[in-house]
């Protein structure tokens, strides 16, 4: 008899410490998510724009087409978000700047911390050479 409620004051303490402890190791974990994202999305918008820059210093493109090939990486990579895409002045043996900026959004720590909330700009800029 004093076997069984031992066992069940057990697990009435077990119960009770996992509704303590979950909520808290939940929001640690969604935490780490979205941190990660923000740091996989500003890896991709640094791709995105090294290959802009790749593009209009390799070919004659129009702004368009520099536009183009960064948003397609973009699309690839999964971020079919609005971009802007500024892409600098191209003359022989000057650097030509390419900047992609896209918004981004914490999904969990944007409701906990407040200055996280709304949409944060990731911007990045490749600056490469322009060779004739």
């Amino acid at each position: 008899m004093q076997s069984s409620r031992n066992n069940r004051k057990r697990r009435g303490m077990a119960a009770v410490e996992m509704a303590l402890v979950l909520p808290i190791f939940m929001l640690l974990l969604t935490g780490i998510m979205d941190a990660s994202r923000l740091y996989w999305t500003r890896s991709v918008v640094r791709d995105a724009a090294f290959e802009g820059a790749r593009m209009a210093i390799l070919h004659e493109p129009t702004v368009e087409q520099v536009k183009t090939v960064v948003a397609e990486e973009l699309a690839a990579a999964g971020l079919g978000t609005l971009s802007e895409v500024t892409v600098g002045d191209r003359e022989p043996e000057q650097p030509v700047d390419v900047t992609v900026t896209v918004p981004f959004e914490f999904y969990v720590l944007g409701n906990i911390v407040p200055s996280l909330g709304g949409n944060k700009p990731i911007s990045a800029t490749a600056v490469m050479t322009h060779e004739r």
